[in-house]
C-alpha cells in the first residue's frame, strides 16, 4: 500500500481477493449506471437480474490480475477501508480508442475510477483520489505527460470531480460502442 503524504488516501494493486467486493460495488446503482455495461454487456441497467455476475467480474478483471495486463488497477483506500477502484493505461495500448477520441497516444495515459462505497460519496474523496493518483502513480511513469479521462457526457458528477482535480474539458466524442458521448478531459504534467 502506498500512502499519500498529507492524506488518508492510499492505493494498492487489485487482487483476486478483491473481486467479490468489486462485484458488489459494480452492482450498486450509482456505479452500475456508468460501469455495468462494461462488465455485463447487454444488461439493461440496475442491480438484480441484470447485475454483473461473479463469472463476468472474474472474466473482466481476473486475467489482468494474473498476467499483469496493460490496464493497471488499484483499490482506493481511505484510512484502512477500501472505497473504490482506480485504473490507468497507456493510450498506445488502445490505439483504436485513442484515434476515436482524437488523442495522440504518444506520452498519454487514460484513467477511470469508481467510488464503490455509497457512504463516502459527496465527501470530495474522488477528487482527492484522482489528484493523488495522477501525481503519485501515473505521472511517475517517465513516458506519460498527459492523462485523459472520458466520462459520459451525462455523468455530471464525474465531470465535476475530474474538473476539480485539474482536468480540463477539450471535446465531446460519440463512440460507436457507447450509448452517450464521452466528455474528453485532459490533465497535463506540470
Amino acid at each position: 500500500m502506498r500512502p499519500i503524504p498529507g492524506s488518508v488516501i492510499a492505493f494498492r494493486s487489485l487482487a483476486r481477493s478483491d473481486l467479490p467486493m468489486l462485484r458488489r460495488w459494480l452492482n450498486t446503482p450509482h456505479v452500475y449506471e456508468w460501469w455495468g455495461c462494461h462488465v455485463c454487456p447487454g444488461a439493461l441497467g440496475g442491480a438484480g437480474k441484470n447485475a454483473a455476475t461473479a463469472a463476468q467480474v472474474e472474466a473482466k478483471y481476473g486475467p489482468d490480475i494474473d498476467r499483469h495486463g496493460t490496464t493497471h488497477r488499484f483499490i482506493i483506500e481511505h484510512g484502512d477501508a477500501p472505497i473504490g477502484l482506480i485504473q490507468w493505461y497507456h493510450l498506445r495500448d488502445f490505439s483504436d480508442y485513442a484515434r476515436a477520441i482524437g488523442e495522440d497516444p504518444a506520452a498519454a495515459a487514460g484513467m477511470d475510477l469508481l467510488i464503490g462505497e455509497p457512504a463516502v460519496l459527496g465527501q470530495g474523496l474522488g477528487t482527492r483520489a484522482i489528484d493523488a493518483f495522477v501525481t503519485s502513480v501515473v505521472f511517475r511513469s517517465n513516458d506519460v505527460d498527459r492523462v485523459i479521462a472520458g466520462p459520459a457526457a451525462t455523468n455530471a458528477r464525474s465531470i465535476r470531480v475530474f474538473a476539480k482535480a485539474d482536468f480540463r474539458r477539450v471535446r465531446s466524442v460519440s463512440l460507436a460502442d457507447e450509448p452517450v458521448p464521452e466528455t474528453i478531459m485532459v490533465r497535463t504534467k506540470s
